[in-house]
């Protein structure tokens, strides 16, 4: 992850509720693995609260440089359906 101030970074991924923290995980590692400069906040080694079975209250967002968003989106739309979740998880 990138170690930098990101207040121009934007959001190609945003998710709350039952697996977004591993969701997040896989997607950082996804853009990571493809060379994309990424930040994920919460950080993954933060604590997440969590308020019962519905999850993380704070959504998991992952973050790229503008210049490199059309990337990042092109390599999750490949996968988007791979981790949507399914009905029973919602």
């Amino acid at each position: 992850m990138a170690d930098q101030h990101t207040p121009d970074w934007v959001i190609v991924w945003q998710e709350a509720g039952p697996g977004a923290d591993m969701r997040g995980d896989l997607i950082v590692s996804l853009l990571e693995g493809s060379n994309l400069p990424v930040v994920r906040i919460p950080p993954a080694t933060a604590p997440i609260i969590f308020d019962g079975a519905s999850g993380p209250l704070m959504p998991v967002r992952v973050l790229v440089p503008p210049d490199r968003e059309a990337d990042a989106k092109e390599l999750l739309a490949d996968v988007a359906t791979d981790l949507t979740p399914d009905e029973d998880e919602q």
